[in-house]
């Protein structure tokens, strides 16, 4: 009996030693593992033995990536601006007589509309009058513009002056009086009564061209400089050349006559789909030449993340008590999707239909900084991109 009671006491002294060694040993062990070693403990007690746990060492959401190789430059045809003004009949007015004596005054006051005065210049009044006598007096809107007697009957073109000039105006038609000749009446009879005057015709002043751009090339563009020619008929009669795309004022000025402009840094006034290139000149004649719009596309698109990897996270790996994963998420659109991966130097590639793509990665990764660098080979759409470790 005293045997069998020592041979017990001996086992229980051989339990506590081991189990003092165990709780010993899990005190010693580092901090992550004696937490992921009681995780497991308590994970068997619950039943759940069979979940995989992870930890997230990057978690990024890249959105759409578009790759492009070259943007073909944008050539432009040849275009011609002119201003063109052409003498024209703006008003025929009726004949009619003017007099003025003690029993008998007749001014006449006459109407016409100009339809722009701005695009209206060396507008004249042209009349012819039978024999009269008297001071004839016009006044123009309230402005005297002819004040003599006729010495003949074709009366010289009268001039308008442009500053007088409304949409609407009135031209007053009047003689002097006779003075103390009661007996006698001044008076003059017009006829052919004409206004002409020179209108410019803008349709030829103003050249409009479009070019298109899709919307991968827009994304992708990085630099656009309009360039031309101008070539001119008379240095010294051309006027001021404004150049604008969509509406925005790019150029305004007097270019240096057959000489090529300096390029013109338009990409702020672009825009995906119709791009509307306008030359107009308010003066003169431009023969426009060798337009082109220079493209250049920004570097291939590519994007790169960082993570950290403890040398305790490290040494799990090594020891296959966890693995280090990649997974891509794309978007389930059915569509191929392309690209090349570096993680530390270490080079691979996707090229699948599927929204997932999964690799395990323990061997690339290294001690404290990493990196991953995706380069797409055509316009995918990432939801996200993860490194975890797991279970």
């Amino acid at each position: 009996m005293a045997k069998k009671a020592q041979g017990g006491m001996n086992a229980a002294v051989l339990v506590a030693v081991i189990a003092g060694l165990i709780i010993i040993y899990i005190l010693f062990l580092p901090v992550e593992e004696r937490e992921k070693l009681l995780d497991e403990e308590n994970g068997d007690n619950n039943g759940d033995s069979g979940d995989r746990e992870e930890t997230v060492l990057l978690l990024e959401h890249p959105g759409r990536l578009d790759t492009i190789g070259k943007i073909d430059d944008r050539f432009i045809p040849n275009v011609f601006i002119t201003e063109i003004q052409n003498a024209q009949e703006l008003e025929k007015l009726n004949p009619f007589t003017i007099r003025n004596g003690w029993f008998d005054k007749r001014d006449r006051t006459l109407r016409f509309t100009l339809e722009n005065t701005d695009l209206t210049d060396n507008v004249l009044l042209v009349f012819s009058v039978s024999e009269g006598k008297g001071v004839l007096s016009i006044e123009l809107n309230g402005e005297n513009v002819y004040e003599f007697e006729p010495s003949t009957v074709n009366v010289g073109p009268i001039k308008l002056k442009k500053e007088l000039l409304l949409q609407e105006n009135e031209l007053r038609f009047s003689v002097s009086s006779v003075g103390p000749k009661f007996w006698s009446t001044n008076e003059y009879s017009l006829e052919d009564i004409r206004i002409i005057g020179d209108i410019t015709d803008t349709s030829r002043q103003e050249s409009q061209n479009v070019f298109e751009l899709t919307s991968t090339e827009f994304a992708n563009l990085d630099k656009a400089t309009l360039r031309f020619v101008a070539y001119c008929s008379s240095v010294r009669n051309v006027g001021k050349l404004d150049v604008s795309v969509n509406n925005r004022m790019v150029f305004s000025g007097v270019p240096v006559c057959d000489d090529p402009v300096q390029p013109i840094p338009i990409l702020g006034a672009l825009s995906a789909g119709e791009n509307k290139v306008v030359f107009r000149t308010d003066s003169g004649s431009y023969s426009i030449e060798q337009i082109k719009v220079d493209m250049e596309i920004k570097d291939t698109p590519t994007v790169v993340y960082f993570f950290e990897v403890t040398d305790a996270q490290l040494e799990d790996v090594r020891a296959d008590r966890v693995d280090a994963n990649l997974t891509i998420e794309f978007v389930d659109d059915d569509k191929q999707k392309k690209a090349d991966i570096n993680i530390n130097r270490h080079l691979t590639s996707i090229e699948q239909d599927k929204p997932i793509y999964s690799k395990k990665i323990n061997n690339w990764i290294e001690p404290d900084n990493n990196y991953i660098e995706i380069r797409p080979r055509n316009e995918i759409t990432i939801v996200d991109v993860k490194v975890a470790l797991v279970d």
